[in-house]
């Protein structure tokens, strides 16, 4: 929304991904996409025939927003379902008053029955309200049973609701909302399960192990399975438990102990005060290991700090604990993955390719006392790519040195692709050229509705403290800059990461 003129910021891509539980439906063309997961989940009627729990999650913020009249932005998602012969709408709205780059995670269920166990096809088409894009996607749905059925762990949230459509056999079951593995950081873990038994004698194992099989003591547990539907609600207090990847393991055993069938359900725990096994992908590196392909050992944590800008908003929450911490082993891990993912075809030469960067930001933007990369012009310059414009007012008598950054295109791994933004550094020390952030009107970044107050040096002989504009009226500040678009004050992750 620059000037008068409603512009939209699209989506990020994405890729197609798969999880144990079900299908989850990745939408991308032509590099603009949405974050979408579809979740079915299988259960028996007290009949012995299908249904089929459906969880859409949408991450709110890889939609296409607009700007209405109050300034505040807003998205939507029309998803349509097709199961079998049973069909489904949905509409995901969100609004944000300021970023939408901290949106949530959206979920929304549909509940689909059927007369027999049998393979169905799955159809999903996605419409973006605002772009006008459109994806679809075809897939197949397996149900089987044979009399005997154990449905998945559905691992939940700890939300509590008394509406319908989430309870499940007297209790409330609402799911984590994830696309691809939940993630929990609160000790408490709860999954739902059931199992249906047409006749016969059986049991439910259950048991919550770690990725390298050792179980986690008192998370064993029987239950003895009568005919029809048996359900199980189950939680774990993860306290004490080392961060890693954990997976809810269920079991049902006939009457000579053997298993008949089984379901695994994988999930994420993270305690930054037991990070010593977070798991980073990829196999350990020993320092020669590491000097060899990657880098000098000792400059580990400054590679960090190097990678930051371009890192996804999962990768950041490992930054902001590996930063400080004094496991270099798991550092070095998390680098040699980093570039593996993002650059799969050639991660050492595409690293060697972004340290060229990252040395000339440095001669650009740094000082004596910091380096580029950790200043807010090289952080800016690192994630978004080189401005299309930049306007400098070194001097000007009213205000403190700045220059104005415009993008024509903003695009970064770790929030939407937006259309001409800008942002405003500033000077205020007045030595060295230590310029700061003061303001921008990019989705995710710092924000300043006194910009312009806070530019100048405080000459304006005026009683109004912002009136910032000459007496006939003219924007004295560059005419790119449109004052809708100041609408509150946040900090950035980029602030949070160096103190």
């Amino acid at each position: 929304m620059q000037g008068e003129i409603c512009n939209y910021i699209w989506g990020m891509e994405i890729k197609r991904l798969f999880i144990a539980i079900g299908i989850i439906v990745a939408a991308s063309a032509a590099g603009q996409g949405v974050r979408f997961g579809l979740q079915p989940v299988a259960y028996t009627s007290a009949q012995g025939t299908p249904y089929v729990d459906v969880y859409s999650t949408l991450d709110a913020s890889t939609l296409a927003y607009e700007m209405a009249a109050d300034s505040s932005w807003s998205g939507s998602l029309v998803v349509r379902l097709k199961i079998g012969d049973k069909w489904d709408a949905l509409v995901f709205d969100y609004r944000s008053q300021d970023s939408a780059s901290g949106a949530p995670l959206l979920l929304q269920k549909s509940v689909m029955a059927f007369e027999n166990w049998t393979p169905v096809p799955v159809e999903v088409v996605l419409r973006d309200e605002v772009s006008g894009q459109e994806w679809r996607y075809d897939d197949t749905l397996t149900l089987e049973s044979e009399g005997l059925y154990l449905s998945p762990a559905l691992l939940l949230d700890t939300l509590e609701t008394e509406l319908d459509l989430y309870q499940k056999s007297g209790t409330s079951v609402v799911p984590m909302a994830n696309l691809g593995m939940p993630l929990y950081t609160k000790a408490d873990v709860t999954w739902y399960a059931e199992v249906f038994v047409d006749s016969g004698q059986y049991v439910l194992r259950y048991q919550l192990s770690a990725l390298s099989g050792q179980l986690v003591p008192g998370t064993y547990g029987f239950k003895r399975l009568e005919a029809g539907v048996n359900p199980l609600k189950i939680q774990y207090n993860m306290e004490g438990v080392l961060s890693g990847t954990y997976a809810v393991e269920l079991e049902v055993l006939d009457a000579t102990g053997n298993a008949v069938q089984r379901k695994e359900t994988a999930f994420q725990w993270f305690d930054e005060n037991m990070l010593s096994k977070w798991e980073v992908d990829g196999p350990t590196l020993d320092k020669e290991m590491f000097e060899a392909r990657w880098g000098n050992w000792s400059h580990i944590q400054d590679y960090l700090g190097m990678i930051a800008p371009i890192a996804t908003l999962s990768d950041r929450r490992i930054l902001m604990n590996l930063k400080d911490q004094p496991d270099t082993a798991l550092a070095a891990k998390f680098i040699a993955s980093f570039w593996r993912n993002k650059a799969p075809e050639n991660p050492e030469g595409t690293w060697k390719g972004y340290l060229a960067i990252v040395h000339k930001v440095d001669e650009e933007f740094g000082s004596k006392t910091m380096k580029g990369y950790k200043t807010q012009m090289g952080r800016v310059f690192l994630q978004y790519g080189a401005p299309s414009l930049v306007e400098e007012r070194p001097f000007d008598g009213k205000n403190y040195p700045y220059q104005i950054w415009q993008y024509d295109q903003l695009k970064s791994p770790s929030t939407p692709t937006q259309q001409n933004q800008v942002f405003i550094f500033v000077d205020q020390e007045l030595v060295g050229r230590q310029y700061t952030l003061l303001h921008s009107s990019a989705i995710g970044e710092i924000k300043d509705h006194k910009w312009q107050y806070h530019l100048s040096r405080h000459t304006n002989a005026g009683p109004d403290i912002d009136a910032t504009s000459t007496k006939y009226g003219r924007d004295n500040f560059g005419e790119r800059i449109s004052n809708s678009l100041i609408i509150g004050n946040q900090g950035t992750w980029f602030d949070m990461y160096n103190n």
